[in-house]
């Protein structure tokens, strides 16, 4: 044998190990089994995102804490920023397979549609948090139309006539009662709400809707939507039945603020006079709702409605009935005139002023400085009128972003005037002073301003040089002479309340009454019950001891009055001394 033959490398069996073969066979490998290097979830890139974001959240949070409303609103700008934030890092950061990455978007969209296939947005809370429901559960206007269409409504005509329907000093004429302070005056209620607690005298749905309840003898007045029908509807005291209604096919509608019209019914002299929501002003007989007249105030003036409605219950002042107007369109050449008069029985227009945007206070009569006037609390801040001709008297600036004025200004004595609003702006105590000789209008001074008591849309009582309103849903005890808060205790909503005989009804957001003593000094609750339920922004209504509440999904009535065994034995004794 050769010596190259003995050198000759032996032939590689065929079983060899692909380690053993030469680089260039290595291509004969099959390309299943090629390992490609793992992809690896870059995690640490979404936590930065999702914990910024969230950092961010709760810094606005605080930086804004003031007022609720812009916190909710800072959220929802928040989970935005955080959803686009986690968004792109998912798609363009996270390392992961494309094809993981689109099933990854695919199933938060679905998941997204999913919810919102099974829920609802029914409302929306005071603060503008939203309230869900499922799609399979019926709306609060689907339950009080099969109510209504079942319910026996054949109350007595006891108050047929129009001359039995007259407004006493303990009943509730309109918006706030006679004054629109909020305070329930000659009358006493039960306040010991453990032993005699409030007796329910009915309880039913009602249409949608943000008014209160005018309440005059045995009959009681309030506004509903019915569908696509606005109605005024007149009810039984006692019973609750409904006794007759009138209503206009027109629906006004708003995201936020929901369903209905907002304004409450106002009694005088046999007629009750009435705003809807799209600016239909009416007044009607109170006895049969017959139409006495009616004015279209946004079709008449060619003015556009506001963002939440119109919202000012008439105010009824000798022979006129004022309200506020819509607002005229950017285009126009008219400037906005936020104010007008009308003929009470007639309906005539009897004069018009203003030129700031209105907003969704109702007009207050006042006497400044010896003078009788309307006080017009608009978008911008709080204007005097004359009531013979509607010149400005005054004006002072009182603005907030929103442009939103809704709680009711006070009064307080010859020369000040108290008023609050929300969205940060506070509470402030004005002067009024005449002007000189060579000035047409009287000189405004601001004596305090606190913000310690921002009214959203819930007005204030004032009693004994204080006042007690919600500040962003808590309540809130004012030294009306300085300005300074004595205490802030117990959460809310932003219900409503009025005063009656030293003692505070609230009427919550979530449809509870609670009692409270008026006390300066410290907050004392003396009781409270469930009276309905639902989001509650309405306004109560106290009338010969019976309590009047609804909100825009049901009506209630409860007997607050003391007239009990220990009542009766208590006005026995104080009779006798």
């Amino acid at each position: 044998m050769s010596d190259y033959s003995k050198n000759e490398e032996p032939a590689e069996p065929e079983n060899a190990s692909a380690e053993n073969k030469p680089a260039d066979t290595e291509t004969a490998v099959p390309a299943e089994t090629t390992k490609h290097p793992a992809r690896r979830l870059r995690w640490k890139w979404g936590l930065a995102v999702l914990v910024i974001g969230i950092a961010a959240m709760v810094i606005q949070w605080f930086r804004l804490a003031p007022d609720r409303t812009y916190q909710v609103f800072s959220v929802y700008e928040g989970i935005r920023n955080l959803v686009v934030g986690l968004l792109i890092w998912w798609m363009f950061v996270s390392g992961v397979a494309w094809k993981t990455r689109f099933k990854g978007l695919l199933g938060a969209v679905l998941a997204f549609v999913l919810f919102f296939t099974v829920v609802r947005v029914e409302s929306f809370e005071g603060d503008m948090v939203p309230r869900f429901q499922f799609r399979f559960m019926p709306t609060a206007e689907q339950r009080a139309v099969e109510y209504f269409e079942q319910a026996d409504n054949s109350a007595d005509e006891k108050s047929g006539s129009a001359e039995t329907l007259v407004a006493l000093e303990a009943d509730w004429p309109g918006y706030r009662n006679a004054l629109r302070d909020g305070i329930a005056r000659d009358q006493q209620i039960r306040t010991d709400w453990e032993s005699e607690p409030p007796k329910l005298l009915w309880k039913h749905p009602v249409g949608a809707g943000w008014g209160s309840f005018c309440v005059v003898g045995d009959r009681v007045f309030t506004q509903e939507q019915r569908g696509e029908d606005e109605l005024v509807v007149c009810y039984d005291v006692s019973t609750g039945k409904q006794i007759w209604t009138q209503s206009e096919p027109v629906r006004f509608s708003e995201t936020l603020g929901g369903v209905g019209p907002r304004a409450t019914p106002v009694f005088e002299e046999g007629r009750l006079y009435t705003m809807g929501g799209t600016g239909i002003l009416n007044c009607l007989d109170a006895a049969t709702g017959k139409s006495v007249w009616s004015h279209d105030l946004l079709e008449e003036g060619d003015l556009k409605n506001l963002t939440w409605g119109m919202a000012g219950s008439p105010l009824i002042h000798d022979d006129l009935v004022i309200v506020n107007q819509g607002v005229s369109p950017a285009t126009a050449d008219k400037k906005n005139q936020a104010v007008i008069a009308f003929d009470k029985l007639s309906g005539e227009k009897v004069w018009s002023s203003g030129t700031h945007k209105p907003s969704y206070s109702s007009p207050q009569y006042a006497v400044l400085n010896g003078t009788p006037q309307v006080l017009i609390f608009n978008a911008k801040g709080l204007e005097g009128f004359s009531l013979a001709d509607g010149q400005s008297l005054w004006f002072f600036e009182w603005a907030n972003h929103a442009g939103c004025n809704a709680a009711q200004p006070i009064p307080l004595d010859d020369d000040s005037v108290f008023l609050g609003a929300g969205y940060g702006l506070g509470s402030a105590r004005i002067e009024i002073a005449p002007g000189k000789s060579s000035e047409k209008t009287a000189q405004v001074k601001e004596e305090w301003k606190s913000l310690s008591l921002k009214l959203k849309f819930n007005s204030a009582v004032k009693q004994e040089g204080y006042v007690y309103g919600l500040d962003e849903g808590v309540l809130t005890c004012l030294d009306l002479e300085t300005g300074k808060r004595q205490w802030k205790r117990g959460r809310y909503g932003y219900g409503q309340l009025l005063l009656v005989d030293g003692y505070l009804i609230i009427l919550a957001e979530d449809g509870r009454v609670e009692l409270v003593e008026a006390n300066p000094e410290k907050y004392v609750q003396r009781g409270k019950f469930q009276a309905i339920e639902g989001q509650t922004w309405n306004n109560p209504a106290l009338a010969r001891g019976r309590l009047f509440v609804r909100n825009s999904e049901e009506a209630a009535c409860y007997d607050l009055s003391p007239l009990t065994k220990q009542g009766a034995a208590v006005t026995a004794e104080a009779s006798n001394r």
